[in-house]
């Protein structure tokens, strides 16, 4: 094995993690198939370090210039599969099988979003105004008029949270779910009947209900759930919580030893600074437990050099 550890997904936490190791001298390849959900962000403006705030895009090509400047190789393509070998992992792609001692999973998930009638889903996420994170975003929806869809509980329970940032939230229940023949009062939220269409327009939304009611609102946030990508967790046979995130322990280590999760894929509070954290956490476990690297020649050079595509 010439690798130290395979690092699975190029969202914050993977490229994160790439930069510690390799400031470690650990020899380190990350796949990045470039699905990280943060591609979506038009703007975050609670990413620690960026007070005007930065595109997810951006924040993105940053992490990877930050972590290749440090010497990391990067792939391009999905990891298909995952097996433990004697002395380690084997992780295999389109370019080949890699083996390494250490696998670093960062696959995070992937958000349900609603169907729309009018639009494009992955548009209206890139111009902000779909949107899946009251943590990450809320304060831009103060008192704005907010539309919640999604499964008549999850909703609510996201509707409650809105209202930290709007008195004018509105729950929309997804088909079959809820009751779709009465509107009533939730703690003040109200309850639409069910969704029949859902149209993104230049500066808004119209929404028809169930009983052919439209509806405008300025942002819909959709409460439907983000489920782990853990294909490649299950293939190797770990442990996982009721909701589907990956367990791991407090060195981010799972219930497979020699692998370690880290980001969205553990936890459902999604965010940035939490995939940095468990990024540093988890750099420093899977160092103190490989042998002693080599002390290598190679210096960061005075400019950083660009991850390539």
């Amino acid at each position: 094995m010439d690798l130290d550890c395979i690092i699975v997904g190029g969202g914050p936490a993977g490229l994160t993690a790439a930069t510690y190791l390799r400031r470690l001298h650990r020899r380190v390849v990350v796949f990045d198939d470039r699905r990280s959900r943060a591609r979506w962000i038009p703007e975050s403006h609670n990413c620690p370090g960026f007070p005007l705030g930065v595109s997810g895009t951006e924040l993105l090509q940053r992490l990877r210039d930050q972590a290749a400047n440090y010497g990391a190789t990067f792939h391009p393509t999905r990891v298909t599969s995952l097996h433990q070998v004697n002395g380690g992992w084997e992780a295999e792609s389109d370019d080949g099988r890699f083996a390494a001692p250490v696998v670093l999973l960062a696959t995070g998930v992937v958000d349900r979003l609603p169907e729309l009638t009018s639009g494009d889903a992955e548009e209206a996420l890139r111009s902000g105004l779909l949107r899946s994170c009251a943590l990450c975003d809320g304060f831009e929806a103060t008192d704005r008029r907010l539309a919640v869809v999604g499964p008549l509980i999850r909703a609510i329970a996201h509707a409650r949270y809105m209202r930290t940032f709007s008195g004018d939230v509105s729950v929309v229940p997804i088909p079959d779910q809820g009751d779709s023949n009465s509107q009533t009062e939730t703690e003040g939220l109200l309850v639409l009947p069910t969704l029949r269409s859902l149209a993104c327009r230049d500066e808004g939304w119209d929404l028809i209900d169930a009983n052919g009611d439209t509806h405008r609102f300025d942002f819909v946030y959709a409460a439907m759930g983000a489920p782990a990508r853990g294909e490649l967790a299950r293939q190797a046979g770990v442990e996982f919580n009721d909701e589907g995130a990956v367990l791991t322990n407090e060195h981010m280590e799972t219930s497979r030893a020699g692998l370690y999760a880290i980001g969205d894929v553990v936890t459902d509070l999604n965010q940035i600074a939490v995939a940095f954290g468990h990024a540093a956490i988890a750099a420093s476990a899977i160092h103190r437990a490989l042998p002693p690297a080599p002390r290598p020649s190679y210096k960061a050079d005075d400019s950083p050099r660009v991850a390539e595509d």
